[in-house]
C-alpha cells in the first residue's frame, strides 16, 4: 500500500498535496474539469480551481472501504464518456488420466473465455453553502460548514457506488445491462441450507446450534470444491475464503452451545485465517424474503474473482459563486459488479429472514 503524506488543513490541489493529487487523477479517483479557471468576485478574490475547497480528508471519505470494497478491491475499467465496459469471464475446465509410463500427453486442460459487455452508469450530486451558513456553522464548529457539505457529497458518491457493486441498477437509459454480486447472470442458483432435523424442521440459524451453523459453511466450501473441479482446495493455501452473511443473521455464528463453543469458532478452528467473515446489509431478504449468505473463493494475484469496477470515483467541476451562495456539482461512473470467475462462489438462502 502506498502512503501519502498529506496536509488536510489545505486542498488536495495546494502545493503540499501536489503527490496525492497527481496520483488519484490518474487512477480516476477524482477527476478535474477546468480546474485552471480562476474566478474574481467582489467578496472572493483568490483562483477558484475545481478543488480549491476539497481538502484530502474529503477524498479519504469517498475512498473509505465499504463493504463492496472488502469483497473486491475497486477496479479502474474504461474511460470517462464510455458507455460500455467489455471484461473477459473465465472457467477453467479439463481433468487427469492415469498415466501408465506409455500415454501420451492425456486430456487438455482449457481456459473457456467468455466476453461480456456492461454498461455504465453516470450520476451525480452537488454541494451548496451560503455565506450565513458558514458564518454560522463555523462559530460552533472545528470545520467550516463549506467542508462538512464537500464531505457529505463526497460520502454521497461513495454510497451509491457501494449500493451499484450489490444490487446494479436498471436505469432505463443504459445501452447495456449493469449487474450487482446479488444478480449477475453468470452466477449459479441459491441452494438452500439443510434443515435442523428437529420434529418441527427449520432451516434457520437461530433454530440451528453451532455445529449444524458451521457444517452450513463446510456444506457450501465442499460445493465450491466440486463446482471448481477442487482448484479451490488445491490453492487454498495461497488464496484466501470470503463468506459474506446477511447482517441480520450473522449474529447467529456468535450463538454458543452449552460448552461455550460458538459456529464462529468452530470456523476459525476449521479454516483459521483462510476465511474472512463479512456482514453485509445489501443480503437481508435478498432471496425471496430469504437471508443470504455466499462463500467466495478469492485465488492468490491480480485477477479478482469478482470486479468491483468504476470508471470514476468523483469529477469535480468549477466552483459556481451566484451572490451568497457557493456550489459544485461532482459527478461519477461505475459499471457494478462483475463477475469473472463463477466458479469461485457459491450463494445459500434459507437462514433466516430479517425483521
Amino acid at each position: 500500500m502506498i502512503k501519502f503524506k498529506v496536509n488536510n488543513s489545505v486542498s488536495v490541489s495546494h502545493i503540499d498535496n501536489k503527490e496525492l493529487l497527481g496520483v488519484l487523477n490518474k487512477k480516476s479517483i477524482i477527476g478535474v474539469q477546468n480546474a485552471g479557471q480562476l474566478v474574481t468576485t467582489p467578496n472572493i478574490n483568490v483562483p477558484l480551481g475545481a478543488l480549491a475547497y476539497i481538502k484530502p480528508k474529503a477524498i479519504e471519505v469517498l475512498t473509505a472501504a465499504r463493504m463492496a470494497d472488502k469483497v473486491s478491491k475497486p477496479q479502474k475499467n474504461g474511460v470517462w464518456s464510455n458507455k460500455a465496459v467489455s471484461i473477459t469471464v473465465k472457467e477453467y475446465t479439463g481433468k487427469t488420466t492415469p498415466d501408465d509410463g506409455l500415454a501420451d500427453n492425456g486430456t487438455e486442460a482449457k481456459t473457456n473465455y467468455s466476453n461480456v459487455l456492461r454498461g455504465v452508469y453516470y450520476y451525480t450530486t452537488h454541494w451548496m453553502a451560503t455565506d450565513i451558513e458558514e458564518a454560522t456553522i463555523g462559530a460552533f464548529q472545528d470545520t467550516s460548514y463549506r467542508d462538512s457539505q464537500i464531505n457529505a457529497a463526497m460520502r454521497t458518491l461513495a454510497i451509491d457506488r457501494n449500493k451499484f457493486f450489490f444490487r446494479g441498477l436498471g436505469y432505463k437509459g443504459l445501452e447495456t445491462p449493469i449487474y450487482g454480486l446479488l444478480n449477475d447472470p453468470n452466477l449459479r442458483p441459491y441452494i438452500t441450507v439443510s434443515d435442523n432435523g428437529e420434529q418441527t424442521s427449520s432451516t434457520y440459524w437461530k433454530d440451528k446450534t453451532p455445529e449444524q451453523i458451521k457444517n452450513d459453511i463446510v456444506a457450501a466450501y465442499q460445493t465450491l470444491i466440486d463446482q471448481s473441479n477442487s482448484l479451490v482446495n488445491e490453492e487454498l493455501s495461497t488464496g484466501k475464503l470470503i463468506l459474506a452473511i446477511a447482517g441480520g443473521s450473522i449474529g447467529q455464528l456468535s450463538k454458543a452451545n452449552q460448552y461455550g463453543l460458538t459456529a464462529k469458532s468452530l470456523l476459525k478452528e476449521e479454516f483459521g485465517d483462510k476465511l474472512e467473515i463479512l456482514s453485509i446489509p445489501e443480503f437481508n431478504n435478498a432471496d425471496t424474503n430469504s437471508d443470504v449468505f455466499y462463500l467466495i473463493f478469492v485465488p492468490a494475484g491480480e485477477e479478482p474473482t469478482c470486479i468491483n469496477s468504476y470508471v470514476e470515483m468523483a469529477r469535480a467541476y468549477p466552483i459556481f459563486v451566484r451572490d451568497s451562495e457557493t456550489s459544485q456539482k461532482l459527478s461519477a461512473a461505475t459499471s457494478g459488479c462483475i463477475v469473472q470467475f463463477p466458479l469461485f462462489i457459491v450463494r445459500y438462502n434459507g437462514i433466516g429472514q430479517t425483521a
